[in-house]
């Protein structure tokens, strides 16, 4: 041991160093180590024989042994030096490297000035903190950017195409029926349809092109400096890769995809509004067929801007008295009484035309605002009906209210309900929901739940639209359906073959075999009405028997 090691034996100092809760180790101005605690040892792995009089250099990586001992220097050559602390790399015996938070200070002693270096190994904290940047950023299945990174990526795409004079491009990819492959193969399986899918897309795009999975089947990719033709051709390319043959879950599938794009310029500075651009094109794609590619243009920006003024008036109709219900009569073929009554919705607005609920009804769902209007719904639609029946005294009549996916889903909806029986008087087996079959395509257990309880409440449950699913069968058994309503392109086609015939008599004998009520809508003749009182359809509804009104 030097001289120098011996003189700090004699400083009462050490003791306080050795009990640091930290690494600690003292350097000369010579830069030799004179001081190493039991915590040096256990982090760099080498005893304190082996560091004393030994180089502090040692303790760095080769690469910055130059640049932190000039810092050591320096520290030194300081009058006044303060402490500071900052991130460091050392290096232990075995050759590993290692993050550590270093605090530097100067102890003077009666031999001099003493460098501290006072630190731990931060290497597995900053792992950890890498993995959560990584899990806030990324997609969990696929490891793809998430929609968070995504809007990012479209930001930094956006402001490249101001500084060069060039475009940025957003891909939609939409995976088409997706939900066909949960439902037949499981959602293991279609978690690695998913993963396989990333991969194609992955493969397809450029290297810098970013690739992103907004959660369910929708892939987007953003790309820098392209125009329209090259993002037209990506944009294919990834529909191509697409629908090439995977096995996923054992399975082999043969997916497609529709894809939108939207097109940013030095005028574009809204991320979101690009994403929402590209994914009204793929809307438009998937409502043309699977496996099209469509680019966002001007009457999809017309379509988009009269959703917004749509979706904002919607908003403050209720407030202005704007909406109306009318009620459509369901007659008994049998006797042609009326024995129900459909609650529809109307929105006319002041001082001008009426809107089409083809045309705000999903802006209300997609937006939200279907929440407080079905409320709304409910509870007149209720009052109504108890009036009436208490006004006519009809008995076993019932009004029938239509509900959207979101209002399925939302977990006051057994909550609603029940307030508007009980403020209306009207009893539950007085009131129908009914459900369009599209809507059961996406059940979630939430969804399942609320229906199971409002069956439990003793409201009727009514599958409207029935026939125009792909698993109508699969939802009378897996669903506690009282009644079908067998949509009305069937009903329209009756007198005109005999396939339309074969197929609504089918639909009635099975109903009446599993015990089901059936409505036939759309019914406009009195040829439509005579053949389905012929093959046994009991209740009908249509122009034929009253508009609403």
């Amino acid at each position: 041991m030097d001289n120098e090691a011996q003189a700090l034996e004699s400083l009462a100092l050490r003791a306080v160093l050795e009990g640091l809760p930290d690494a600690t180790v003292g350097a000369s101005r010579a830069g030799t180590i004179v001081f190493a605690n039991a915590l040096a040892e256990q982090q760099f792995g080498y005893s304190r024989e082996e560091l004393i009089g030994r180089p502090i250099e040692m303790l760095w990586p080769p690469r910055l042994r130059d640049r932190y001992r000039r810092n050591v220097d320096l520290y030194f050559a300081l009058e006044h030096p303060l402490s500071f602390t900052e991130r460091a790399h050392g290096l232990r015996r075995d050759g590993s490297e290692f993050v550590g938070e270093m605090s530097w200070g100067i102890v003077e002693t009666e031999d001099g000035p003493l460098l501290l270096a006072i630190g731990r190994d931060i290497s597995e904290r900053l792992a950890v903190e890498e993995q959560m940047r990584h899990l806030a950023l990324h997609d969990p299945l696929t490891g793809l950017a998430n929609r968070t990174l995504c809007l990012d990526r479209i930001e930094h795409a956006l402001a490249l195409s101001q500084r060069a004079g060039t475009a940025a491009a957003v891909l939609f990819v939409d995976i088409d029926n997706f939900k066909r492959v949960n439902d037949l193969f499981g959602h293991a399986a279609g978690d690695a349809l998913l993963v396989a899918l990333a991969d194609q897309i992955s493969a397809t795009v450029r290297p810098a092109d970013t690739v992103a999975r907004l959660g369910g089947d929708e892939f987007v990719v953003v790309c820098e400096d392209v125009d329209e033709r090259t993002a037209v051709a990506l944009g294919a390319r990834v529909a191509a890769a697409v629908q090439e043959p995977v096995v996923a879950g054992g399975t082999r599938h043969q997916p497609s995809a529709s894809v939108g794009i939207a097109l940013g310029t030095a005028a574009t500075t809204d991320a979101d509004a690009l994403l929402g651009h590209a994914d009204a094109a793929a809307y438009r794609a998937k409502e043309r067929g699977p496996g099209r590619v469509e680019i966002f243009d001007e009457e999809l920006r017309r379509r988009t801007l009269e959703r917004l003024r749509t979706e904002n008036e919607l908003e403050g109709a209720l407030e202005r008295r704007e909406l109306e219900l009318v009620f459509q009569p369901i007659v008994s073929l049998v006797d042609g009484s009326v024995v129900a009554h459909e609650a529809l919705l109307r929105w006319q607005r002041l001082g001008r035309r009426a809107i089409d609920p083809a045309e705000f009804i999903p802006v209300a769902d997609e937006s939200g605002l279907i929440i407080p209007i079905g409320s709304w719904v409910l509870e007149h639609a209720c009052h109504r009906a108890a009036a009436f029946l208490r006004a006519q005294g009809a008995p076993g009549s019932w009004v029938s209210v239509n509900l959207s996916v979101r209002q399925i889903a939302e977990p006051d909806l057994v909550d609603t309900v029940t307030a508007s029986l009980l403020a209306s008087g009207l009893a539950p087996t007085s009131l129908s929901l009914e459900v369009t079959e599209t809507v059961l395509l996406d059940v979630t257990p939430a969804m399942v739940s609320n229906l199971a309880r409002l069956k439990e409440l003793g409201v009727r449950l009514v599958l409207d639209d029935f026939g125009t699913g792909y698993s109508s069968l699969q939802h009378l058994k897996d669903f506690p359906i009282d009644m079908i309503k067998i949509d009305r392109t069937f009903v329209a086609s009756l007198g005109r073959g005999r396939q339309d015939v074969a197929i609504v008599a089918s639909v009635v004998s099975m109903a009446a075999a599993l015990g089901l009520d059936v409505v036939a809508e759309g019914v406009e003749t009195e040829e439509q009405a005579v053949l389905l009182r012929e093959m046994g359809c009991p209740l009908a509804q249509g122009f034929y028997f009253g508009p609403p009104r």
